[in-house]
């Protein structure tokens, strides 16, 4: 058995002027604990008051990203290592396309809606439907819960249109019926651990309304083409944030929408059109729209290798 080390006068002199820093004082006894006043709740006005002030630090931060191209910029990057990812983007909070971190993947050239529904069959899979009946679809996500077969759900798909759509919020459910199609995918070491993405499969005109998501996102686009609109965390007072964390401006390139909510025309946007075999870094917080241009299939990623729990304490009430 190791023995323990002396304790020295030096070692003792350091824990003497730590004890007095906390105010302990030997062969004294501890002086009671003083009452804490209790604050009074603040008012309407006061909170108003709060609430403008942080708006305007935000407006101000805002303001000087923008004095630099590069600091307002989203960034396009090839060949970022795990380490410059962590360092300009993922801790920053900060946008970015990486390109050719997929390169090799076989699903970038399988993913056919032919090839899928060959793969998958008739296995019994979950998907949001009835969407285009509703104009509060990504709200009422519980409500446009649907099962089908999945050569059923491909056929519903191939053709286009917003009604039918395979989403993150399916993917606990899909998980066994689309088990598959693992081999077709390698793995990002470099920003992620070997936790399973979630997948999504649409046909062209397929949309996700402006919101902002409760963890970092790495979408990786498999097959088609997408559009997506990110916007800063800093012009959140102007997007009409009242439920959850949905605008309701609900799309940025809608002109009756904008009319409707005039504060949302002129907020800073960045808009990226998604190849095969894109990454895009979407920080917690960035709101962003999605719209599909032809048959698509992606995946999200938010098993970083760092922390990634905002959604524990997001005020949702």
């Amino acid at each position: 058995m190791a023995k323990t080390p002396p304790f020295s006068d030096a070692d003792s002199m350091r824990l003497q002027m730590a004890l007095r820093q906390t105010g302990f004082q030997p062969g004294r006894p501890a002086a009671p604990a003083r009452p804490q006043p209790v604050k009074a709740k603040a008012t309407p006005a006061e909170e108003l008051l709060a609430l403008k002030r942080r708006e305007w630090l935000l407006d101000v931060m805002e303001r000087q990203r923008a004095l630099s191209a590069y600091a307002s910029g989203l960034l396009t990057a090839e060949n970022l290592s795990g380490d410059e990812f962590l360092d300009n983007f993922y801790a920053p909070g900060r946008p970015v396309l990486i390109k050719g971190a997929m390169a090799g993947w076989p699903a970038l050239d399988r993913w056919t809606p032919d090839y899928l529904a060959e793969r998958i069959g008739d296995a019994e899979v979950e998907f949001q439907g009835g969407r285009k009946s509703a104009a509060d679809y990504e709200i009422r996500k519980d409500r446009h819960r649907r099962r089908a077969p999945f050569r059923t759900f491909i056929d519903m798909v191939r053709d286009g249109g917003n009604d039918a759509y395979l989403t993150a919020y399916n993917s606990a459910r899909n998980a066994p019926a689309l088990a598959p199609l693992h081999d077709d995918l390698g793995h990002l070491d470099a920003y992620l651990t070997r936790a399973p993405g979630m997948v999504w499969i649409g046909g062209a005109a397929t949309f996700t309304q402006l919101h902002f998501d409760l963890t970092n996102n790495l979408l990786a686009q498999v097959t088609g083409t997408k559009q997506v609109i990110l916007v800063p965390p800093s012009q959140t007072g102007r997007l009409a944030h009242h439920r959850h964390v949905f605008s309701d401006v609900v799309d940025l390139t809608d002109p009756a929408r904008l009319a409707q909510f005039p504060k949302a025309r002129d907020v800073p946007r960045y808009e990226v059109r998604l190849t095969p075999g894109d990454l895009l870094f979407i920080p917690i917080g960035w709101w962003h729209q999605v719209r599909s241009e032809s048959f698509s299939t992606m995946l999200t990623y938010t098993g970083f290798r760092w922390p990634n729990a905002g959604h524990e304490s997001y005020p949702a009430d």
